[in-house]
């Protein structure tokens, strides 16, 4: 008997195309949780949680849509999964692109991955008390930016200081920082910009964020063309990344004072 027969039918299961890809995402989530509780519905994949200092709120979500295979039992509308996930980011880190699939079980969940040499790994099912938020936030400034810009911009900006300052007006954003013995950085975009694909100003803003925390999920460059941008004075700081897949993942940040 394999070892796929005696642990018995799963309650759920879904493949994944891209093992890489799904691994930048738990990449994410692993620099905001320690553990996390994926739910799986009959429409899609989604995982939510706030970080131990309520800095910073992180949801991942991924439609029925970008699996392969994608299924639950008919008499459930939802299944869960949870991980610690730093033992998660270690599977699915560094792997070639390949397929991943996910069997769920009540207490166990069986991990394989397809490849010249496929693997498999059998993890617990954790009981994970997700802070899950519904969170609805309307910006004064909305913007659509190349991520690549975007990441170069506060690779710079980290070399003077801590904090991004981000301010808007109607043509044009800028990120700045003000560092040591005067020491100056910063980027302006303008419409004319083709960095810039869009912006919207219903009203002046600008606030203060910690460069860290957005640095936190920067790798989602490798997977999100552009990143949709939402801010408003000295209020929290929203950025959406978009795969081409149609996953998404949405972070907050609060300001810093």
């Amino acid at each position: 008997m394999s070892i796929l027969e005696e642990l018995g039918e799963p309650i759920g299961r879904f493949k994944y195309p891209d093992v890489k890809t799904f691994g930048e995402f738990i990449d994410a989530l692993s620099s905001i949780l320690d553990e996390a509780r994926f739910t799986i519905t009959r429409d899609n994949l989604k995982v939510a949680g706030m970080d131990s200092s309520k800095v910073a709120y992180i949801e991942v979500s991924i439609p029925r849509e970008a699996f392969l295979e994608f299924d639950i039992e008919s008499d459930r509308e939802s299944i869960d999964m949870g991980f610690k996930l730093s033992t998660l980011c270690e599977i699915t880190a560094g792997k070639k692109g390949n397929p991943v699939e996910f069997r769920v079980l009540s207490d166990k969940v069986i991990i394989m991955i397809e490849g010249t040499i496929p693997r498999r790994f059998v993890l617990p099912n954790f009981e994970v008390q997700a802070e899950v938020l519904e969170v609805k936030l309307e910006h004064d400034v909305s913007a659509t930016i190349l991520s690549d810009v975007l990441k170069k911009a506060l690779r710079d900006i980290e070399t003077v200081s801590d904090n991004v300052e981000i301010e808007a007006e109607e043509n044009n954003i800028t990120l700045r920082s003000t560092g040591e013995a005067g020491s100056k950085v910063s980027l302006t975009l303008t419409r004319d910009s083709a960095a810039l694909i869009n912006l919207n100003v219903r009203s002046p803003a600008k606030a203060k964020y910690d460069i860290s925390y957005i640095r936190k999920v920067l790798n989602l460059t490798k997977v999100a063309d552009t990143i949709d941008i939402g801010f408003s004075t000295d209020k929290p700081l929203e950025l959406i990344f978009k795969s081409p897949d149609g996953s998404t993942v949405r972070y907050i940040i609060a300001p810093s004072t």
